[in-house]
């Protein structure tokens, strides 16, 4: 599983590979992942509910390359035009994984596969956001998540972070 992970992340660098993940496909063989409930799917939807339900379902011994398994979707979010129900739920549902203290206080490059994590749905909205309506809901669905994050970021123990708050501090007093 190891070497499959590591191809499909050295792979995910290709433009081409992101692109053409774009095509249509249809469900002709029945895959042991999310149930998918629409008729047309693409082939990034596919990686996308992949990588949830491998999170999720798969072995706790892929735990510590997380960071490269949210590095491929990162990798492919820039080209991914639209993304189906599913992938937008599983890609909340990561978020709340990877958002968890304990996970991030855990190991140092935790920090760094939330980072990636929130980079994919960045990327995600800032080139498609008019084709990832379903995206698009589901993170003012989990608005309060992404607050929570947002303030309590220095108790959790960001590197860096309490420098940062007092750099601004420095530079704008009036706050």
């Amino acid at each position: 599983m190891y070497l499959t992970i590591f191809l499909l992340l050295t792979i995910s660098a290709s433009r081409e590979l992101a692109m053409s993940l774009n095509t249509e496909f249809r469900l002709a063989i029945k895959l042991d992942l999310v149930e998918l409930k629409g008729t047309s799917y693409t082939y990034a939807d596919l990686v996308f509910v992949s990588v949830y339900g491998l999170i999720k379902n798969g072995p706790r011994l892929l735990k510590p390359i997380y960071k490269s398994i949210i590095a491929i979707l990162s990798n492919l979010a820039p080209y991914t035009k639209s993304l189906c129900k599913e992938g937008c739920d599983g890609m909340m549902y990561l978020v709340q994984v990877f958002a968890k203290k304990d996970f991030l206080l855990e190991k140092e490059d935790n920090c760094k596969t939330l980072g990636s994590l929130i980079e994919a749905i960045n990327y995600l909205i800032g080139y498609h956001d008019e084709t990832n309506q379903y995206l698009q809901i589901q993170l003012m669905k989990y608005q309060t998540l992404f607050d929570y994050l947002d303030t309590n970021l220095a108790e959790i123990g960001m590197p860096g972070l309490p420098k940062v708050q007092a750099l601004e501090q420095a530079v704008d007093p009036d706050e």
